[in-house]
């Protein structure tokens, strides 16, 4: 099969298109023969190899893929060849004190594709049965793909774990992000007051035109004053923060007593000060958050199919071209989702 593969870190040209065997599904298992991929963030962090992830080269990146089942190990049942499926991305054991109490993104065994184990760049892949969601109708390739990172991120950070409230006041950084524009459609549907910021007034625009009530480029403009003069100096109830890095840490200035600081992510900085005194004085409430359980991925699938939400997708490559694509989300000028057309 073909699939992108790299040998060594380094840059977008460390990429190259080459030919792999085929995987074979052993017993419980699926081969998936892929349509689409999409790009996340934490591809440029393996191929970087600043990732702290540990895996073989040559490595096959990928968490995202969508396609159709074309095999089956012995002992698969509930599905069928030709079902479309797109597979989580957190592969587990699914016998584990965290999978039997249903928190399977806490699996102690655990391992992501295209992180720890090769990945979705590539025309098949093989994944647990019990990893192979159903696409619902109307729902496609490339949508499905786009949704399992960002859709499901966002839900578990805003309502699994930072119990998202109608009415609340919510900071979403970089909003143009893939994460971050996902959590926006949430916290629109869900009733919330959305500011939300970005580096282009472009990304601005397109936040604006998914809901956002107030936009803030913080490369023109002071994020901390801006939030505190359109909230009458209450400030927010919850900050959704993707990026880390002084994000994170001015954050806490602009949140109400009882606020709730959501992180899930540090790509401007993994190790930051912190302001003990202002973060107990206020009462705030700093939660993390990491990968999404399959029960939530099929949620969000469901929300999708209904019109509830709808993934962003900013443009489309195909898989041969996958150094271009990352070369454009090292730019930060895409507003939402890149893909990857997987070719037959």
């Amino acid at each position: 099969m073909k699939a992108m593969l790299f040998d060594e870190f380094g840059g977008p040209e460390v990429l190259r298109y080459g030919d792999v065997p085929d995987p074979v599904p052993g017993p419980g298992e699926v081969l998936v023969k892929l349509k689409a991929s999409a790009l996340n963030h934490v591809d440029i962090d393996v191929r970087d190899g600043v990732s702290r992830f540990d895996f073989k080269m040559p490595h096959i990146l990928g968490i995202e893929g969508a396609g159709v089942v074309a095999g089956m190990g012995v002992g698969v049942e509930g599905l069928s060849i030709g079902d479309p499926v797109a597979v989580s991305y957190v592969r587990t054991c699914d016998n584990c004190e965290w999978c039997n109490r249903g928190q399977n993104n806490l699996c102690e065994n655990r391992r992501l594709f295209g992180e720890h184990i090769p990945g979705t760049y590539a025309q098949y892949m093989v994944a647990p049965a019990s990893h192979c969601l159903p696409i619902p109708e109307g729902v496609s390739f490339a949508e499905a793909a786009a949704s399992l990172v960002a859709f499901g991120t966002a839900w578990h950070g805003l309502v699994a774990r930072g119990q998202l409230v109608v009415g609340d006041v919510v900071l979403i950084h970089s909003v143009g992000s893939g994460v971050a524009s996902a959590a926006l459609q949430i916290c629109k549907a869900a009733g919330a007051t959305v500011i939300g910021t970005a580096s282009t007034d472009e990304k601005l625009e397109r936040a604006t035109a998914d809901g956002a009530d107030f936009t803030i480029n913080y490369n023109s403009t002071n994020v901390n004053e801006a939030v505190m003069e359109f909230t009458g100096g209450k400030g927010v109830d919850l900050v959704f923060d993707v990026v880390g890095g002084e994000a994170f840490t001015n954050s806490m200035f602009v949140m109400r007593p009882y606020g709730r600081l959501i992180s899930i992510g540090a790509h401007a900085g993994e190790v930051v000060p912190f302001d003990i005194i202002e973060f107990f004085r206020r009462h705030i409430s700093y939660i993390s958050s990491h990968t999404q359980t399959r029960d939530e991925l099929s949620h969000v699938l469901d929300l999708i199919a209904r019109g509830t939400l709808s993934p962003r997708i900013h443009s489309t490559f195909p898989l041969s071209e996958a150094a271009d694509a990352h070369r454009l989300m090292s730019s930060r000028l895409a507003y939402g989702k890149i893909i990857l057309e997987i070719p037959e």
